[in-house]
This record gives structure tokens, C-alpha cells and sequence, in this order.
């Protein structure tokens, strides 16, 4: 029995470490973006264009590797 007592927690550990992986994941891409577009926007002088675009392609972005990482997250063990 405490062998598969070790086995859930060693589960449960992963998936924690997984599901912690893809929010930093996902505010990494919201950040690298937000970075972009104002180094973008301080080249070229258009100031708020770039920063709010880049942003926004980063929320999608991250929003792709929360749904890319949900599918495989969703789908448990391969077989």
C-alpha cells in the first residue's frame, strides 16, 4: 500500500510541476511581447502602437501554450 501511496505523490508532483510550468509559460510570452513591441516603439517612435500590438500577440501566444498544454495535460498517460 505505501507503494502506491509514493506513486499518487510522485503523480501529483508532476502535474503540479506541469500545470506551474504553463502560467509561467503563458506570462513569459505576455511579457516577452509586452518587450518587444516597447523596444519596437521607442526605434521607431510611435509609442503606444507597438507595445499594444506586441501585447496582444503575446496573450495569444500564451493563450496557445495554455491550450497546447491542456490537450496533452488532458490526455494522461500515453498508452
Amino acid at each position: 500500500m505505501a507503494g502506491r501511496r509514493d506513486g499518487s505523490r510522485a503523480e501529483l508532483i508532476r502535474s503540479l510541476g506541469a500545470l506551474s510550468s504553463v502560467g509561467i509559460a503563458f506570462v513569459l510570452a505576455v511579457f516577452i511581447g509586452f518587450l518587444v513591441g516597447l523596444g519596437l516603439d521607442r526605434l521607431t517612435g510611435l509609442s503606444p502602437l507597438f507595445t499594444i500590438l506586441f501585447f496582444f500577440i503575446g496573450v495569444a501566444a500564451g493563450i496557445a501554450n495554455v491550450v497546447k498544454a491542456a490537450g496533452t495535460f488532458g490526455r494522461g498517460p500515453r498508452q
